[in-house]
């Protein structure tokens, strides 16, 4: 019993954690315009790109634990896959990196 409510716990938690991951990394890409000056773009980046990382870190710690042995190998797969979903869905969300059709 107390595992399968520990399970569900777990699936809960992981599943909040991805939702709100990309929620913050989405509205980060969508804020960031081409046209804006590279200052302006940093100061966006540099306060919502650690904290969709951090959300993401909190949910892949849990997957890869359950996965894998050893502190240092979940530590540093679940910071490397957080990181880099972060940028991805960061620069998913961009408009100016969206893809439009050619007029023809």
């Amino acid at each position: 019993m107390f595992d399968a409510l520990s399970g569900i716990f777990s699936f809960v938690t992981v599943a909040v954690s991805f939702i709100y991951g990309v929620r913050i990394a989405w509205i980060c890409g969508k804020r960031c315009h081409f046209g804006e000056q590279p200052e302006e773009k940093k100061h966006i980046l540099q306060g919502n790109h650690p904290a969709a990382a951090a959300v993401f870190f909190f949910g892949f710690l849990i997957i890869f634990s359950a996965l894998f042995d050893g502190f240092v190998t979940i530590v540093v797969l679940s910071l490397t896959s957080a990181i880099l979903l972060s940028t991805f869905i960061i620069s998913m969300a961009m408009p100016e990196l969206k893809r439009r059709p050619k007029d023809r």
